[in-house]
């Protein structure tokens, strides 16, 4: 396996699968060939905060997106959220790293949706905060236009305020997993693949 992670907690569905079966969360591994982004973005942060803003824009909204070890290897940490899909309302957060390797990439996925009643992390903290302000222009970039707004009440601080929330649930695996997974030495061994 590319990468090997802390699966406590979690049932394996097949070999690149497993779910939480208190919440449903699903985790995932990925591997596949091609290139995921353009090269140039490992070497410019601003750039490759623009790019993973408008690859999500269409599908939901980017809330994080950063370079970071794993395992020793380089990748990217992005936490998304994505409207569920064929339902009225409620949103789903994905976290994933991602590890571009000549000719192929990784992908660890963590993706965990809302239910019962829906929206109750953002009508709590709007009523705490206020309706000013609320949503604001996408930090890394103001001009993007998004399918869900960026807002503040998806701000980590307020996560211990929800333990139970999926951001707060996808954030906290995230940042579990970034501190104790492993990278297969064989995988970690192929030279990145940051081309265009």
């Amino acid at each position: 396996m590319a990468i090997s992670f802390n699966t406590t907690g979690l049932q394996q569905q097949d070999a690149t699968t497993w779910t939480d079966p208190r919440t449903g969360d699903v985790a995932k591994l990925i591997v596949t060939r091609g290139t995921p982004f353009p090269g140039e973005w490992l070497y410019d942060q601003s750039a490759m905060q623009r790019g993973f803003a408008g690859m999500s824009a269409e599908r939901g909204c980017l809330i994080e997106v950063e370079l970071v070890s794993l395992g020793g290897v380089t990748a990217v940490r992005q936490l998304i959220k994505l409207p569920i899909p064929n339902a009225p309302s409620g949103q789903l957060f994905m976290s994933m790293f991602t590890l571009a390797k000549a000719p192929q990439y990784a992908q660890l996925m963590y993706i965990a949706k809302e239910a019962g009643m829906t929206g109750m992390r953002e009508a709590t903290l709007m009523a705490q905060l206020g309706f000013d302000d609320w949503t604001m222009p996408h930090p890394f970039d103001p001009q993007l236009q998004s399918r869900l707004p960026f807002h503040r009440g998806d701000d980590p601080a307020f996560d211990a305020q929800f333990p139970d929330h999926p951001l707060t649930r996808t954030r906290a695996w995230t940042w579990n997993v970034g501190r104790y997974a492993v990278v297969d030495p064989g995988f970690a061994a192929i030279p990145d693949n940051w081309n265009s």
